[in-house]
């Protein structure tokens, strides 16, 4: 900043010992012109670079930022040309039918605080899960919703495409690990692990070793 400040004040006093020693009436008030458009230009600039800094700001920012588990939903197809507060503020409204909202949680870019589309909501109470899930294919502002349990989409494991910022770096990076830990523990998301035919072999192995201990521990009583 002070460099730019010291440039500014020498091009400035630049052009003022120009327009001092200009002696022609029309080169002085071309001089003064032109210092006069070189201030304005770097007025502008540091204009757009304070809104730049204005409209960034951390996904992770907020206190819905937290709380994702196994009754989470994800919501989808609204439109994300609204701030980040209006999405939100139409979201909970359109889900307030369903009971009382914990969170409403929006997705957005921190370097231009666009929304990506997607959103987490829960429920304070269990029993609005299934009244939430049929607000799929409803209506939001000329907009079809996509609503659907948060653990059965990638979002809720990790952001893909998600530039993010320094300071949201660490909320997300976590994701590829609660990834393989749900991939570990479902099987890629199936219901079963392992597939049924190894399980009932498992549980045939483990029924034939228990009835070779009782066989066992039969003989040793009766010797």
């Amino acid at each position: 900043m002070q460099s730019k400040l010291k440039r500014c004040s020498a091009s400035s006093s630049s052009h003022a010992e120009a327009a001092a020693e200009a002696t022609d009436p029309l080169q002085k008030e071309r001089v003064l012109d032109d210092s006069e458009t070189e201030v304005n230009s770097r007025k502008k600039q540091k204009q757009e670079e304070e809104t730049t800094e204005k409209k960034k700001e951390c996904c992770f920012d907020t206190k819905d930022a937290k709380g994702n588990n196994e009754r989470t939903l994800f919501v989808t197809g609204f439109d994300n040309s609204g701030s980040r507060d209006e999405i939100r503020s139409a979201l909970a409204k359109h889900f307030s039918s369903c009971g009382e909202l914990a969170r409403v949680f929006v997705h957005i870019e921190c370097e231009t605080g666009v929304s990506r589309g997607y959103a987490f909501i829960n429920l304070k109470k269990r029993v609005g899960i299934e009244a939430a899930l049929s607000l799929n294919g409803s209506d939001l502002g000329g907009h079809k919703l996509l609503v659907t349990m948060a653990r059965l989409r990638d979002e809720y494991y990790a952001h893909f495409n998600f530039k993010g910022c320094e300071i949201c770096r660490a909320g997300y990076t976590a994701g590829p690990q609660r990834l393989y830990r749900w991939n570990l523990r479902t099987g890629g998301g199936k219901v079963r692990r392992f597939s049924p035919k190894f399980e009932e072999k498992c549980r045939r192995h483990h029924e034939e070793r228990m009835a070779s201990r009782k066989m066992n521990k039969s003989k040793t009583k009766e010797g």
